[in-house]
């Protein structure tokens, strides 16, 4: 899954394979058919038994394979390309989600011997035109040479806009099983992956009549590309190591890239835990800051099949993502119950896991919980809470919760499953206990404090919640302190959907100057004065959407909240 997440431009375009005579002065015969998007049909649940197959000639472990099937089936359905993607991705490197799909609302593009046409979701015709070869464009990538070749198409009609140039990669139906091409006005972008109009984008299709045998193919392709070394074959079998000790346990320190499953439960009374992996930033940009090292950070699996691990003390009152876990990168963590956990650090800090970067969290059950922020000036934007106390780009599903999440004044980010997540979503999570917070702080909620970029809240239920903030904080809900971004949909960060989410016996109690809070969420991630720092507010306040959620018995300040 590492080599996956890792991977850029080879993602996007799945497989650049030689064909003989494609860069012709006509189009060759080999490109003509009608193509739809490739990636909603390699997501459909009747391949899934043959995803699971293949994927694991390379991943043995049973969650990490799931982990790895989602990621590959969902990570290339993003909605940005051009400045916008530009722009997401300066502004967090994390962020940016390939884009892979038809653009300008097309449905489905014809090829036909050099006549290339398109059509939109009604089947209404879009466009038109018959094109020649004009040039091979070197794509590429950071100002750099990728080490491959769009081959370029024109059309002579002057009423072409968008459809005026076709780059196609060197992919076929008959090598690849399926093809990757751009089209725009812009000749100059359309060879650079990550500047110009085009930026983040590729698209990825297959022929609408294809067979199974050929998605399977196309399927068997991609994850060995993506999975497998140069030159290797798959693997037969991998170590699962088992744990049955405190002992084995803390010794995943030793070896932060294996598969690991619980075979017993576990004590840690008395013991001073040392967190699994540790949080080392490896520079002062932002990426160095939110990416963690690989020698450094869990990137393996561990299936706690279903045992329990009690009696988890951590005080690390300056530390850093503080948690069972410490730091996890690319990792798959569950199937276990925590019970009688006491964590306290500075920033990220959780039970479970203290910051999970592009991982899979699950079904973590944690009863008694408690985790506790230690004050300092480096504890501004806080990230607090029993699951995880950040994540980014990340998956917790499935989780039961019963904890206490404690800060004092002037932070955010704090919740009872998650903290600060930004591009995770949560779903099938039930979380109780408190929320306190002192004066000056924001993001507080009973699943999570935010949900920045986050794309789904799901069949989440905070029961038995109360939530108390000191003076002048904002940002309170039910269900999460924030969701949505800061720009229109088109422009930065997607839709955060809240959807089948209950808030049940939940009390707000805030002190004064405090605004914000609501039953389920406490608002969109803009707020008046933010501007110089971020940038205008678009359509922010409300790029969030709650669908088929309910709140009951929930008062703010001891009103019925509407």
């Amino acid at each position: 899954m590492k080599k996956f997440l890792s991977l850029v431009l080879a993602l996007c375009m799945c497989a650049m394979m030689t064909v003989a005579g494609l860069a012709e002065s006509r189009m060759p015969e080999e490109l003509n058919g009608t193509y739809i998007d490739l990636f909603p049909e390699f997501a459909k649940e009747e391949y899934k038994d043959f995803w699971m197959e293949n994927i694991g000639a390379y991943i043995t472990d049973a969650e990490a394979a799931e982990g790895t099937y989602t990621a590959m089936t969902q990570g290339f359905m993003g909605t940005l390309k051009g400045q916008a993607a530009i722009d997401a991705y300066a502004a967090d490197p994390t962020a940016t989600v390939f884009n892979c799909s038809l653009e300008n609302g097309l449905k489905k593009v014809t090829v036909n011997n050099g006549e290339i046409s398109g059509t939109d979701a009604e089947g209404k015709e879009v466009f038109r035109h018959t094109y020649r070869f004009l040039e091979d464009a070197a794509i590429t990538y950071m100002g750099m040479d990728a080490g491959a070749q769009m081959h370029v198409y024109v059309t002579d009609d002057a009423d072409a806009g968008d459809y005026t140039y076709f780059a196609f990669a060197d992919d076929t139906i008959a090598d690849t099983y399926h093809v990757e091409f751009r089209y725009g006005a812009d000749k100059e972008g359309i060879g650079d992956f990550t500047d110009g109009a085009y930026a983040y984008w590729m698209a990825g299709a297959i022929n609408e009549d294809y067979t199974k045998e050929q998605m399977e193919a196309c399927i068997a392709l991609f994850v060995g590309e993506n999975l497998g070394e140069e030159d290797e074959a798959p693997a037969e079998s991998a170590q699962v190591i088992e744990i049955s000790t405190a002992e084995e346990l803390a010794a995943i320190n030793d070896n932060l890239s294996g598969s690991y499953v619980l075979t017993a439960d576990i004590d840690l009374e008395g013991k001073e835990w040392k967190p699994i992996g540790t949080f080392v930033p490896t520079g002062e940009t932002e990426e160095e800051q939110v990416v963690p090292p690989s020698e450094y950070a869990f990137t393996g699996s561990f299936n706690g099949q279903g045992h329990k691990i009690s009696n988890l003390a951590i005080n690390q009152p300056e530390g850093f993502a503080v948690g069972l876990f410490s730091v996890t990168s690319g990792a798959d963590v569950g199937n276990f119950t925590l019970e009688n956990a006491d964590v306290t650090g500075t920033t990220m800090a959780a039970d479970a896991v203290g910051y999970a970067y592009m991982s899979n969290v699950h079904d973590i059950t944690i009863v008694s919980g408690k985790v506790t922020a230690n004050m300092t000036e480096l504890s501004a934007e806080g990230m607090y809470g029993s699951v995880a106390g950040a994540c980014m780009g990340s998956l917790i599903s499935g989780c039961t919760v019963q904890a206490d999440i404690s800060v004092g004044d002037n932070t955010g980010n704090i919740g009872i499953i998650g903290g600060g997540l930004q591009l995770t979503s949560v779903v099938d999570c039930r979380a109780e206990g408190t929320v306190t917070a002192g004066n000056n702080c924001y993001g507080l909620g009973g699943i999570s404090g935010c949900g920045f970029g986050a794309e789904q809240f799901t069949n989440d239920v905070a029961e038995n919640v109360v939530i108390t903030a000191g003076d002048n904080c904002f940002w309170i809900g039910g269900i999460t302190g924030y969701a949505g971004g800061y720009e229109d949909p088109e422009l930065g960060t997607p839709v955060t959907s809240v959807t089948g989410c209950k808030a049940n016996n939940v009390v707000i109690i805030t002190g004064i100057n405090s605004d914000g809070a609501n039953a389920l969420v406490g608002a969109g991630f803009f707020r008046e004065g933010m501007e110089e720092e971020i940038g205008p507010a678009g359509a922010a306040p409300t790029i969030f959407t709650v669908n088929e959620c309910s709140a009951e018995s929930v008062t703010i300040n001891g009103a019925a909240a509407q």
